[in-house]
């Protein structure tokens, strides 16, 4: 059976050598290829990447492209990735323990249905000094809380082909994050797994792109970014999102989730249609630097 590795890379030559020296060595009873779309990286990480296939002989596909950002750049490879039993989202600079693709196979199986598996993760310095031993207690299991709030990092994730094909139907060319789209679909047309083993080692360092350092507040830098934001809206539309989501899956879902889909959907007709949204339950999370943006967002019609 074959797993196939999905990673976008950009700029990544610092540390891809332990990321890909942790997948390849992860899993024995599988075939695995690693499917890397390179968003427009200027340094050697695509020679890198192909220089390590050929010393290891180990199947790596490297897809050149022009810088469009984390979300799309995956979005991209989710959709031309080649066909295999199960899939992995993952990051260029982070390591997995080992064990980690064959305890997602195992547990997911070899069912008809859309599964997606996810465990626990730690927080490492970009040294992998471990500062945060156990970050996830229990993923999101509402498909409508999802579209907001994911506490799941793709890079914990591993899925099968049903899902996948679930995945491809939904028409869309800018979203949030990909991995949002991962966990909100398999709630809506299958399930979730989660195992509490922590299987990734999660790097944070000065080029993250995205990461769990971004979750704290710093109330200057949070300030600058919110008013860059305005200045600057992102590509994405979560109501248009919502409403792609709803044209694939709304036979699948009951009519409490139609109902809320539908007004997500009317995000960006007016205020008084985001100020509903910020009254459902599904927007409000504990105090922090994710539900404070959030609800910024929402509220001044910038996602």
């Amino acid at each position: 059976m074959k797993i196939c590795v999905i990673m976008s890379t950009y700029n990544g030559e610092k540390y891809i050598n332990q990321q890909l020296d942790s997948i390849f060595r992860n899993e024995r009873n599988y075939e695995i290829e690693l499917y890397v779309r390179d968003d427009g990286s200027k340094d050697r990480t695509i020679e890198y990447l192909r220089n390590y296939g050929i010393k290891h002989a180990v199947p790596i596909e490297v897809n050149e492209g022009e810088n469009v950002g984390s979300a799309e750049s995956f979005l991209m490879a989710l959709r031309e990735c080649p066909k295999a039993e199960y899939y992995a989202f993952c990051d260029q600079d982070d390591v997995w323990i080992d064990g980690k693709l064959s305890a997602a196979a195992e547990q997911i199986g070899t069912t008809n249905q859309p599964v997606l598996w996810c465990s626990d993760y730690q927080v490492t310095d970009s040294d992998l000094h471990v500062m945060i031993s156990s970050v996830l207690k229990q993923p999101v299991q509402d498909s409508v809380r999802a579209v907001f709030y994911n506490n799941v990092p793709g890079c914990t994730m591993v899925f099968n082909w049903a899902l996948m094909q679930e995945l491809r139907k939904v028409n869309i060319s800018n979203i949030r994050m990909h991995d949002i789209m991962a966990i909100n679909v398999a709630l809506i047309t299958g399930k979730v797994i989660f195992d509490k083993t922590p299987y990734v080692l999660y790097r944070q360092h000065g080029n993250n792109v995205l990461g769990y350092s971004h979750k704290k507040i710093q109330i200057g830098k949070w300030i600058k970014e919110k008013l860059e934001l305005i200045r600057n809206k992102e590509d994405y539309s979560t109501a248009e999102y919502a409403r792609a989501v709803l044209n694939v899956f709304e036979n699948q879902m009951n009519e409490s989730e139609k109902k809320e889909y539908e007004l997500i959907t009317k995000m960006n007709s007016g205020l008084i249609s985001r100020l509903k949204v910020l009254t459902r339950p599904y927007t409000k999370d504990k105090f922090g630097r994710t539900s404070i943006s959030i609800r910024f967002k929402i509220l001044l019609n910038l996602m």
